[in-house]
């Protein structure tokens, strides 16, 4: 699996403790990690969902860890991506370099 070791790891698993959360064994979660085996679809959703990623995320389709829905938007969420759309290009480059240093702190 793509991701897996990265995502157990960031959250502080080692593999006994993500088989349990799965209920399969360790040795699975090592062959996962490995590529000697492939999860099932119902384990693949149980895993996406446990490290709150999207599937295509953890096969390594996307670099997106998680697909953003319309409805998961606040109003105000939404608000600031429409002004972000009508801004120029530099305005742009200014913002993504604002919102990098507060998020850098």
């Amino acid at each position: 699996m793509h991701r897996l070791k990265e995502l157990r790891e960031q959250h502080r698993l080692n593999q006994e403790k993500l088989a349990i959360k799965l209920n399969v064994s360790q040795s699975t979660i090592s062959a996962y990690e490995v590529g000697e085996r492939t999860p099932d679809l119902e384990t693949l959703k149980s895993i996406a969902s446990l490290f709150d990623v999207s599937m295509d995320y953890l096969v390594g389709i996307s670099e997106k860890k998680k697909n953003i829905n319309h409805s998961d938007l606040s109003p105000d969420e939404l608000d600031y991506i429409n002004k972000y759309r009508q801004a120029s290009l530099m305005d742009k480059e200014k913002i993504k370099a604002y919102m990098e240093g507060l998020l850098s702190k």
